[in-house]
């Protein structure tokens, strides 16, 4: 016979097993921005575990149970993500289906071009709910279908995967704790769910089904493939560099890979200075020089990435031709490049290419920006000689150049759509006064090297990547990294009617100290650029000069003489590592350190964060992580003494905790004796544990059952109980020990009783359903 609620003793496991995968999902905070998308994520795995709870409640068979499930994660999606394509807003129809195309269209156009922390489309946050709801129903089916919980922490670790990963910050103390307390609580309370349609058995049954939750095999085996996991997947994946999966672990793309938006990945090369190998170049320029791999002229839209012109694409690469010859004489250089374990489907070259010689593989050029390209990843390990001319610029020429250009793509002159007011009004007050296009340029890059330089900034305020809402945001911080300072200028050019584009590639770089000899060129100084040179910039176009560069970003790169000026190179920057950083390049083609200037008090962005501020979040988090695991033990000491001093009855209430927690819980059918001889199954030779069951027994049923007005020995009473308690400790493993004290099964049992009082509620609302279920059945068939 079933005993009393035992329907509802999955509930708690449930309860714990949304706590793991709803806290969790608190971790994705960083990788999308802001908390919108957080209640759609809870919704659709609350209403997974609703199906499943409901389901086990009216003792379904385990598949129908894992369908209730699924029907649950259906109408969670369509109601939160499909609403208007749905009948009814939660019934997928064949719109729906066109819906969730669009969606996961939009969702993979965020992955592949979007930068960490993403903006929460409704494809990316339905992608997120959707795979955390099938994650939370597959946890659900290990841990209590196939009564394995402890291997259904695999599932609950694929949550704390993806903020792991991409997060630089990791999982966060608050989704790690959250986590890791739900999974305690499903090891403690899914032992005891039943399975639906067996029967309870006895209570011994009842304490072999808790302590096959965490059998000490299964334990084994499951740290065995963490520990496993932690050494091997590093190593077999490319891209992890530090730490141990997936806490500390970063995986990133070595180089700018296919499909990857060579502006997003710009952030995460600055930030790990391997993340690109390295390439080395010898020049015979007098000055270093950048190296260009492609452009960026669209600015509408969330996200900007270059335009896919292989379609264009013209060849050979030994002849390039711009088309528009320059008003003013031209510098031409040889560059010999050496890429190394660069892989990109783009070759890096000094701007504006003219021949590319010594390629290996089938490249072709872009007449749009003269970016050369070929197939994925076919930089790698290419030796190869650039000639590149340059016009001559001077600040003469600029100034005089025509204020309406011509012969370019239209879009590089068109004002973006969506600009902010702030950014509008910023291009507008900063270039207020200039008379041509090279003075409003100049103006507005020198209004940006005020501005602070920092890597770590947009990444901890939440607007790292590209797009209007983060231009708006950067030039409120005043704080941020060259793509930001890119984009700055070229919005803000634009909206002045300065054609523009960002550029993309590296930064001068570090001399080495040695030398390439070229023949007819002599020995050439060589450089080399990493992962730290990544660099973007903007291009302004001059009717008649054509596309030229500028440097707003402070401390990086060379500054050009024609863009230097008295107050050029104030800056709030902290990052020095480039040897090369805040150089400019004077009329000689020689560089030389900029005048220090002033930084006026508007200009210093936020301070880098103080030493010891991560030292507290950390110590924070372990002291809240010790308190939620504390806290069940808690709980249980104190009902322990609160029942200890509440008189004999609450002596016994106290033995049948024990009981409860070591597996053997009390069935509505014992008497005290039949129970007490129950518990003395724990140990047949110990005469200390039959001695105080029978103590505590007889006292007990002389208050309960004799004459009125007994006075029990209740000191005797409770050191039968500690001597109890002492025997069920010693009949379990060390492992189930160890468990039972960290999470004394007891400690739950006002779930328990919440759920019971729930039943007949529960049970009339299921006749009412399955009622008018036959009644519509009925009047259809009629």
């Amino acid at each position: 016979m079933r005993r009393r609620g035992a329907q509802w003793r999955h509930v708690p496991a449930e309860v714990f097993l949304a706590v793991a995968i709803g806290g969790g999902s608190v971790g994705y905070g960083g990788v999308l921005r802001g908390w919108t998308w957080l209640y759609p994520v809870l919704v659709v795995v609350g209403a997974v575990l609703a199906g499943t709870t409901l389901a086990r409640t009216l003792r379904w068979h385990p598949v129908l149970v894992a369908l209730a499930g699924l029907v649950g994660w259906t109408v969670g999606m369509d109601s939160m993500f499909f609403r208007d394509a749905s009948l009814l807003g939660v019934i997928p129809t064949a719109d729906t289906l066109g819906a969730v195309k669009e969606a996961l269209d939009q969702a993979w156009r965020t992955v592949a071009f979007d930068a960490v922390p993403a903006s929460p489309n409704i494809g990316i946050v339905a992608l997120t709910a959707g795979a955390l709801g099938l994650i939370a129903l597959i946890t659900e089916t290990i841990a209590i279908s196939c009564r394995m919980p402890a291997v259904s922490g695999v599932a609950i670790l694929a949550v704390l995967v993806v903020p792991a990963v991409l997060k630089p910050e990791s999982v966060g103390a608050v989704g790690f704790a959250a986590s890791a307390a739900g999974y305690l609580g499903l090891l403690a309370t899914a032992g005891s769910a039943e399975p639906a349609g067996k029967s309870a058995g006895n209570g011994a049954g009842t304490g072999e089904r808790t302590a096959a939750a965490l059998s000490p095999g299964r334990l084994a085996v499951l740290l065995a493939a963490v520990v496993a996991g932690a050494l091997v997947i590093p190593q077999i994946i490319p891209g992890f560099d530090r730490g141990t999966f997936p806490e500390g672990a970063r995986l990133h793309s070595i180089g700018q890979n296919v499909g990857l938006n060579p502006l997003i990945s710009l952030g995460s090369d600055l930030r790990s200075s391997n993340a690109l190998g390295v390439l080395k170049y010898a020049t015979n320029s007098p000055t270093p020089v950048y190296l260009r791999t492609v452009t960026v002229e669209d600015f509408n839209g969330s996200t900007w990435g270059p335009e896919n012109h292989d379609d264009q694409l013209q060849r050979p690469i030994t002849q390039i031709t711009d088309g528009a010859a320059p008003t003013v004489p031209s510098n031409t250089t040889i560059t010999v490049i050496t890429t190394g374990d660069f892989t990109s489907p783009y070759l890096p070259a000094p701007y504006a290419p003219q021949a590319l010689d010594g390629v290996r593989g089938d490249f072709g050029w872009d007449p749009s920006d003269l970016s050369v390209k070929g197939q994925p990843a076919s930089s790698q390990d290419q030796l190869y000689a650039v000639r590149s001319a340059m016009p001559q610029l001077t600040a003469a020429a600029l100034g005089g150049a025509a204020t309406r250009p011509r012969g370019i793509d239209l879009i590089a002159a068109e004002v973006p759509r969506g600009v902010p007011q702030s950014v509008r009004t910023a291009a507008e007050q900063v270039t207020k006064g200039a008379q041509t296009n090279y003075a409003r340029a100049l103006a507005i890059q020198t209004w940006l090297r005020t501005f602070q330089y920092s890597e770590k900034t947009p990444v901890e305020d939440g607007y790292d990547g590209t797009g209007m809402d983060v231009l708006e945001t950067f030039l409120q911080k005043r704080s941020g990294y060259c793509i930001h300072f890119a984009a700055a200028m070229a919005v803000m050019a634009r909206v002045v009617g300065i054609p523009s584009r960002i550029a993309v590639g590296f930064a001068p770089g570090h001399p080495t100290g040695q030398t390439v000899t070229v023949p007819s060129e002599g020995a050439l100084p060589e450089y080399q650029v990493d992962g730290r040179d990544a660099h973007a910039w903007p291009e302004l176009y001059f009717q008649g000069l054509g596309w030229v560069p500028f440097e707003p970003t402070p401390s990086r790169g060379v500054l050009p003489s024609y863009a230097f000026t008295d107050t050029t190179g104030a800056s709030g920057s902290t990052n020095l590592d480039n040897p090369n950083d805040g150089l400019r390049a004077n009329q000689n083609g020689e560089t030389s350190s900029p005048a220090p200037v002033a930084t006026p008090p508007a200009a210093s962005g936020p301070a880098e964060p103080t030493p010891w501020i991560p030292a507290l979040y950390a110590a924070l988090g372990v002291l809240a992580l010790a308190i939620v695991v504390a806290l069940p033990a808690g709980v249980r000491a104190a009902q322990r003494r609160r029942r200890l001093n509440r008189g004999l009855r609450g002596i016994w209430e106290e033995l049948e905790a024990v009981g409860f927690d070591h597996g053997l819980a009390p069935d509505p059918s014992d008497t005290p004796r039949t129970y007490a001889h129950r518990l003395g199954a724990w140990s047949a030779d110990d005469g200390g544990l039959h001695r105080a069951l029978d103590t505590l027994t007889a006292e007990y049923e002389r208050q309960e059952f004799g004459r009125p007005g007994y006075e029990a020995d209740e000191d005797a009473a409770r050191a039968a109980v500690t001597e109890v308690h002492r025997a069920g400790r010693l009949a379990q493993r060390p492992v189930h020990r160890a468990r039972i004290a960290a999470l004394p099964p007891s400690s739950f049992a006002w779930l328990r009783r919440a759920a019971a009082r729930l039943a007949p509620a529960a049970r009339a609302a299921g006749a009412r359903v399955r009622s008018m279920a036959r009644r519509a059945w009925r009047r259809k068939k009629d």
